[in-house]
Formats: structure tokens, sequence, C-alpha cells
């Protein structure tokens, strides 16, 4: 295992609770999506048409984009509300240059990609549980005042 100063995406990845990447159709209703993000308790959604990522829609793309803008969630479809491009970082990206990207694109989520396409979501709470941990991890190794 890496020391937590050379983290890269992979171990973002890694320390996630689950691995699945969930996706909808272009076509999908802005109201479906909202549906698909309760029930899987997730905070967005890659949007794809076969293995092409299109997009990806989160709760600030229904909030902002689709009823601050005065669409109907039942009508509107995610293809119109959609962020994109979304941004992509290799699986070997140091995390420091995660963090980079997404604020330098103000994102809250990031693609994670390889040689066989999308290998996974990398979200700013993943990041900031990344930090947290290693903060924990380097306060127990640092021995404590006068502890010689």
């Amino acid at each position: 295992m890496p020391s937590p100063l050379d983290a890269t995406a992979r171990d973002l990845l890694a320390a996630k609770n689950s691995a699945v990447v969930y996706t909808c159709a272009p076509e999908t209703t802005v109201a479906e999506a909202c549906r698909i993000l309760r029930d899987r308790r997730v905070g967005c959604l890659v949007v794809v048409r076969g293995s092409e990522v299109l997009g990806l829609i989160s709760e600030r793309e229904v909030a902002l984009r689709t009823v601050a803008a005065g669409l109907d969630p039942l009508l509107a479809r995610v293809s119109e509300v959609m962020a994109a491009p979304v941004a992509r970082v290799p699986l070997e990206a140091p995390v420091e240059e995660v963090e980079a990207l997404l604020r330098a694109r103000r994102a809250r989520y990031l693609l994670v990609v390889g040689r066989r396409g999308l290998l996974g979501l990398v979200s700013q709470g993943d990041l900031a549980r990344y930090y947290a941990a290693r903060e924990r991890a380097l306060s127990v190794e640092a021995p404590g005042p006068g502890l010689h």
C-alpha cells in the first residue's frame, strides 16, 4: 500500500464503499434521474450513450438548471440540463492533481478513466475523507511532545 503522501485516484476509488457508477441515458427525464439518485443514495449519475460518456447530472443540475430555470422535471430530459463535458483524470493521477482539477473546474465530481474507459467517479467528499484519514495517519506516526 502506498504512503498516504503518494496516493492516487486509484487509492481514492479503493477507499470508497462502492465502486459502482450509476448511469442513465440522455433521454431519461430529470424526474426519473431524481428517483434513481434517491433510490441509489448517490449524488450524481453519469449520462452515457453506449460506452460514450456525455455528461453528468447531479442534484446541482436539478436545482440550478431545471427547477431554477422553470423547466418541468417530468418533461425535461437529462441531456438538456446535464453538466458537460465532465473532467477526467487517469487512474494513476496523484491526489493533488485530482484536487487541483476539482478546484480549477469548480467541479464536485471527476471521472476516473483507464485504458478500458470509465473506471469510477471521485467526488469532493471522497477527497475530504482521504485528507481526514491522511491527517489521522500522520498524527499517529508523529511522536507527541516530549516523546523522544
